[in-house]
């Protein structure tokens, strides 16, 4: 019994001396195509290791948890793994053939169960997305084909979002929070009010609060609620007023010179604003966020692709800001009464934009 004593405490002592909140992450990367991986601690700090046998080990405090950070290889472009940081010891396991794979702590152990069983949604969506991309890139393109794929791609999207709703709606834990950030900037009010309910208990998590700030855009821009007015100069700098257009459909395009999707979306709204101004009462106000060095271009780009509609600059991007915009091109549809009702985000083939209009205007 005496030999044991002394025995039992140190192992007391070494208890002890291991902080409650420390994490390790054992990083295993096999036939990856850098020798160097980073943690990024989103909104702290991030270290980097070399791979010594191909394997590393990152080790730290954390000081909140369950917190979203990452892992990956130092190369601009190359994939990272999404992990939870709480106290324990975390995996990370890299192929090649399989990617990043992640494990060993309860929350960790669970995000890469709803990884898998997203996997094959995500599959179909990346396969469809690239058959699009190759029939887009086509000289000379046919807007047949890429149309006849972007409705497919919208059936094979959807249901790759169903999924993802299904598994959030059964996981209302940390794990459940980080699959559903993807959507937030897409995703409906009524949605997000969803996540803002079911992911309270991580109420001072930075990421549970970059949710709420989506909803709280969300809620007053596309919500059926008034869109604050403003007043912008157009082309010749004479004002426009958003109350100009009151009694209308107003679809608001965010946009900028150098954004090549913008450029590209401008032909199909093109065919829809001839089509449906004077048989909808519809209209097109873009508002273009180029810094003043750059509205002689700002004008040539609108004679060059023949936008026909009112053209407005908001360069401090004021109201960009207010509706959460933070990619381009993004299109806000006010409705007659001046309630904003559905936000766009992306470039858009003609049908699916159209598709997505008149489902308000009619």
């Amino acid at each position: 019994m005496k030999k044991i004593l002394p025995f039992l405490l140190v192992l007391i002592a070494l208890a002890s001396c291991t902080p409650k909140n420390q994490y390790t992450i054992r990083v295993s990367a096999v036939g990856g195509p850098d020798s160097l991986m980073v943690h990024n601690n989103w909104y702290t700090s991030s270290d980097t290791l070399k791979l010594v046998d191909d394997k590393c080990t990152f080790t730290g405090i954390v000081d909140t948890f369950p917190k979203l950070v990452s892992v990956g290889f130092a190369l601009t472009g190359q994939r990272t793994a999404r992990i939870i940081l709480e106290p324990g010891t975390i995996t990370v396991d890299y192929t090649a053939e399989n990617g990043f794979r992640v494990g060993g702590t309860e929350n960790n152990i669970i995000l890469q169960k709803l990884l898998d069983e997203q996997k094959p949604y995500q599959d179909e969506v990346t396969k469809i997305w690239r058959e699009w991309n190759k029939a887009y890139a086509k000289e000379p393109r046919s807007k047949e084909e890429c149309e006849s794929i972007w409705l497919d791609r919208e059936v094979v999207n959807q249901r790759a979002l169903d999924k993802t709703h299904e598994l959030i709606g059964a996981n209302p834990n940390y794990a459940g929070l980080v699959i559903a950030l993807p959507l937030v900037r897409t995703d409906p009010p009524a949605k997000l009010k969803e996540y803002v309910e079911a992911f309270k208990a991580f109420k001072d998590d930075q990421r549970y609060l970059d949710i709420v700030k989506e909803y709280d855009i969300a809620d007053r821009t596309v919500n059926g609620k008034p869109v604050p007015g403003f007043s912008f100069p157009d082309t010749t700098g004479q004002m426009v007023s958003l109350s100009d257009f009151k009694g209308k459909w107003v679809l608001l395009d965010f946009w900028y010179v150098d954004c090549p999707w913008c450029r590209k979306l401008t032909p199909h709204l093109i065919n829809i604003y001839k089509e449906w101004n004077q048989t909808k009462s519809f209209e097109i106000l873009s508002i273009s966020v180029d810094k003043p060095k750059d509205f002689t271009r700002w004008k040539e780009a609108i004679r060059h692709d023949g936008a026909i509609w009112t053209q407005v600059n908001d360069s401090t991007k004021t109201y960009p800001d207010h509706y959460g915009i933070t990619g381009y091109p993004t299109l806000i549809l006010v409705d007659p009464n001046g309630n904003g009702v559905k936000k766009i985000v992306g470039y858009q083939e003609e049908v699916g934009l159209k598709r997505l209009l008149a489902e308000y205007v009619r």
